[in-house]
């Protein structure tokens, strides 16, 4: 791939183990020149699997799709990969090279998840690149770093690990502990930087409260899941230093982008990625589609990630305008659901419930039947031993005042509201939380 050369020469003949100089090359290079360079490396992704993989061989071929004639993912016309299609075929008909490392996927709400596979010279490509983003929030060489992030199956742990391979600092892997344990352990350390997820670190952050114990910390960095505003500022008072937010899919080693110290949005990593928006709406908002530009071994084309977001073309004000970013994450194309409320998606009840104590950052909205109206149930988990009779109140007067229309149509009996609390530590299944589902299906599924 174009691209893939053109760094490994800046590395072999410039860069070295020197990400202060990536960092400046970054940040001189025209955006029309990596716009050409991904076009040229789009074009041979598609030559790639039109020739070694037997999904896209047999999806083109069913879809009269001339691999010669594709210049961009336009010309694809509807054509897309989706999660159904991991989860249905082996990984095999998607290889086009020999695999050398394998991750699962924990985000689909499918009992079964998808297998992705790397080679290291991929994985090591994707990992030259973190040093210059972790530079430019702050990391410095002799830092001392820790991931939370687990390992089983899964890439974050594994990705921090190649990161820090390319960084001069010390680094430690302390998995997913609980948070007694690496507060026991993490005293002795007092780590420069701490890569987590945020249900953990909010956690983390509440037992520090209670037990004393911050230290002075540059930041932490956020992935696997979403976090709140509310949540992220909660963690900022605690510990008086940044939490920045990082996104990216097992599918792509999480390399997709990461936030700079304005926190409007995540850089693109566009060496690796080409970002489009599905069907985008009046205000840019879509769903994500990624290319992976330099994967030999398991390319994927035109993947849909389920995720709503928008391309920001506006320059950034950091110290890497020239990068173009998208923005954060909404919500789920698979978390929107018509009902009797409306059409509906996390960031409504992200802003509904943002600021309420007594509760966790967990928490869950179905859409159920009652009779023959839908009834919209909040279930929270509960925090600090609150009552939950106060916080229903709590949360019903803070919905009804930010959202008037809403409440209008309860009162009105569109649709019915009601409250559900449970102990800490119920809700989250599964490494993410599904947090808008339709449970309407298993009344219609009982009565087939």
């Amino acid at each position: 791939m174009f691209l893939e050369l053109f760094k490994s020469l800046l590395f072999k003949y410039y860069v070295g183990n020197e990400p202060d100089r990536w960092f400046r090359l970054i940040r001189s290079i025209p955006p029309e020149f990596v716009k050409k360079a991904q076009g040229r490396d789009f074009k041979a992704v598609v030559k790639l699997v039109a020739e070694r993989s037997p999904f896209y061989r047999e999806k083109f071929k069913k879809l009269g799709i001339d691999p010669r004639s594709v210049e961009k993912p336009s010309d694809l016309g509807e054509f897309y990969t989706t999660s159904k299609d991991l989860l249905e075929n082996p990984p095999e008909a998607f290889l086009c090279g020999t695999p050398r490392i394998g991750f699962e996927t924990t985000g689909t709400s499918s009992n079964k998840n998808k297998r992705i596979f790397f080679s290291q010279e991929e994985i090591d490509s994707i990992a030259k690149d973190a040093p210059a983003g972790l530079l430019l929030l702050g990391l410095r060489r002799g830092d001392k770093v820790c991931s939370t992030m687990h390992s089983s199956f899964w890439n974050a742990g594994f990705t921090i690990r190649e990161a820090m391979r390319h960084f001069d600092c010390f680094y430690v892997n302390a998995d997913k502990l609980p948070p007694i344990e690496f507060y026991e352990r993490a005293q002795s350390y007092k780590f420069d930087a701490i890569v987590c997820e945020p249900s953990w670190l909010v956690l983390y952050t509440e037992l520090c409260k209670q037990r004393g114990g911050f230290w002075p910390i540059k930041f932490f960095l956020v992935g696997g899941e979403n976090m709140t505003e509310h949540a992220r500022r909660f963690v900022e008072e605690a510990w008086n230093c940044n939490v920045f937010i990082g996104y990216g899919m097992t599918e792509t080693f999480g390399s997709v982008g990461v936030e700079c110290p304005s926190k409007m949005g995540y850089h693109i990593n566009e060496f690796h990625n080409w970002c489009e928006i599905l069907k985008p709406d009046a205000d840019g908002y879509g769903e994500l589609v990624v290319t992976t530009l330099q994967r030999s071994t398991m390319p994927l084309l035109r993947y849909r990630t389920s995720d709503v977001t928008r391309l920001i073309d506006e320059p950034c004000t950091c110290a890497i305008p020239n990068i173009r970013r998208i923005a954060k994450i909404r919500g789920r194309s698979d978390e929107m659901i018509n009902c009797g409320m409306g059409n509906i998606s996390p960031p409504i009840f992200e802003y509904a419930f943002d600021g309420i104590q007594g509760i966790t950052n967990d928490w869950q909205v179905a859409v159920k039947k009652d009779g023959p109206l839908d009834l919209i149930e909040f279930r929270f988990e509960i925090a600090n031993g609150s009552s939950a009779a106060e916080l229903e109140k709590v949360v019903t007067d803070q919905f009804k005042t930010r959202y008037p229309d809403y409440w209008r149509n309860v009162e009105m009996g569109l649709y019915k509201l009601a409250c559900r609390f449970e102990p800490r530590g119920t809700l989250r299944k599964k490494q993410k939380l599904i947090k808008v589902v339709d449970e309407r299906h298993e009344l219609w599924e009982s009565k087939i």
